[in-house]
């Protein structure tokens, strides 16, 4: 019997979804203490120092302070998923450094301090988002088309405290939402949307979704694959331009919604399986 703890994510960092992340842990918590595993849900924000440590942590924690609590775990020898590292790499900045490390094919991507918007880290139209782990606000994440909406948005970031951003070119295509778990063969992907009005594609259909998928997994998958720095359950959004797939942001343990079920099989036989 192993010792299990399962760590709930801020509601901060999960606006809207918190029910959703939620829903996948207690999916993966069932399944592990049907097979007779001693299973623990805790909320980020109630994890101490003092917390007995399990043998196995499946988290959701992005708070510096509870990715500090991990990390010491982790030098002790406990198991935890995601690694904190890989829960660090998906912070904008550090995604876009990794993503060009390990060509991880990605839209032109600039990191910006919001107190010198120089027009040459601006492509036309492009989108700008806070550094971080996640969109925590609806302004977290804005598109602008000109010169002007570039320098007025940056300033309002500004204003808001926020010192960095990143800054990246916009792609046309559909954007397809994909969510995955490493080393069990688990991938799904929804139909195409439009990035900007969030309206499914009439072109989507099962045919399509099947080649998209298959870009994808030739594009950003194996690449992400290949590297020890990013999560182990992850999802994303990608948009497919030309034949390739962009990657345009990533996750470390998504809500799963749309395959909450199959994703909660996979990530059982992964934690059980290690």
């Amino acid at each position: 019997m192993k010792r299990v703890l399962g760590i709930f994510r801020a509601t901060c960092y999960s606006p809207g979804m918190a029910e959703h992340d939620e829903a996948i842990l207690r999916a993966v918590a069932t399944r592990l203490e049907s097979m007779g595993h001693a299973v623990r849900l805790v909320h980020e924000e109630d994890l101490e120092t003092d917390t007995p440590m399990p043998d196995i942590v499946l988290h959701m924690a992005r708070s510096p302070r509870a990715l500090a609590i991990l990390q010491g775990w982790e030098e002790a020898g406990c198991r935890i998923i995601n690694p904190t590292e890989s829960v660090r790499g998906v912070e904008r900045a550090s995604l876009a450094r990794l993503c060009a490390a390990h060509h991880i094919p990605t839209p032109r991507t600039w990191i910006v301090s919001t107190s010198e918007p120089r027009p040459e880290t601006m492509a036309s139209p492009c989108w700008v988002k806070r550094t971080g782990m996640c969109a925590q606000e609806p302004d977290d994440v804005c598109r602008v088309d000109d010169a002007e909406s570039y320098t007025q948005c940056l300033a309002q970031f500004h204003a808001r405290g926020i010192d960095k951003v990143v800054v990246m070119e916009h792609k046309e295509g559909p954007c397809i939402k994909f969510y995955a778990v490493r080393g069990t063969g688990f991938f799904h992907c929804l139909p195409g949307y439009d990035k900007w009005s969030g309206v499914v594609l009439p072109t989507s259909n099962t045919e399509k979704n099947t080649e998209d998928a298959e870009v994808i997994k030739r594009s950003i998958i194996r690449q992400i694959e290949k590297t020890d720095h990013l999560p182990i359950i992850y999802g994303g959004d990608a948009i497919i331009n030309d034949g390739t797939a962009y990657l345009i942001d990533l996750n470390d343990w998504p809500s799963f919604s749309a395959c909450r079920e199959e994703a909660a099989e996979a990530i059982s036989h992964l934690v059980m399986g290690g």
